[in-house]
C-alpha cells in the first residue's frame, strides 16, 4: 500500500525562463538530454503514455496525469522495469514553475506514492544527481555524473 506521507519535496531556483524549463521537461527529445538516455512514445499533452528508457537500467512506463502549459505537469510512471502503470507499483511526480521577479523560474518537484521508506531514499538520491544535470542541461554545461549537487 502506498502511503501518502513518504513524499520527495524539491525547490530549485534556475536561472532559466519559463518557457525554456517547461521545453526542458516536457519536449521528449529535450527530456533526454538530461534525464533518461530516451523517450519513447510520449509527448506534452494530458493523457499521452510513453516509456522513459535507461540503458543500465531499463523501460519504465509514464503517463501524463495532468498538465497547465508552463505552469504544472504531472504524471505518473512505473517504479519496475518494463511494469504496466495499471495495477502496478507507481509513483506520481508532480512539476510546478513559476516565473520568479527579474527572470529565471523557481521550479518544484514533489513525488509521492512510495510503498516504502527505502524507494523513497533512492529516489531522494536519484532526483538529487538528476535535477543537477537538469541545472546544468539549463545553463548549458556538460554535467559531470560523478558530481551531485543537494
Amino acid at each position: 500500500m502506498n502511503d501518502g506521507s513518504r513524499r520527495i519535496e524539491k525547490t530549485l531556483e534556475l536561472l532559466a525562463p519559463v518557457p525554456r524549463v517547461w521545453a526542458a521537461l516536457t519536449e521528449p527529445a529535450q527530456l533526454a538530454a538530461w534525464f533518461p538516455d530516451a523517450v519513447e512514445g510520449l509527448a506534452p499533452k494530458e493523457g499521452s503514455e510513453g516509456w522513459l528508457v535507461w540503458n543500465e537500467h531499463g523501460r519504465y512506463a509514464i503517463t501524463v496525469e495532468s498538465l497547465d502549459t508552463e505552469r504544472r505537469i504531472v504524471w505518473r510512471w512505473a517504479r519496475q522495469s518494463e511494469a504496466a502503470l495499471a495495477g502496478g507499483y507507481n509513483t506520481v511526480v508532480e512539476w510546478t514553475l513559476e516565473a520568479r521577479e527579474g527572470g529565471g523560474t523557481t521550479l518544484r518537484l514533489v513525488e509521492s506514492g512510495f510503498a516504502n521508506e527505502s524507494d523513497r531514499q533512492e529516489n531522494v538520491g536519484g532526483w538529487e544527481h538528476e535535477l543537477a544535470e537538469l541545472t546544468d542541461y539549463l545553463e548549458g554545461r556538460t554535467h559531470d555524473a560523478t558530481q551531485v549537487r543537494a
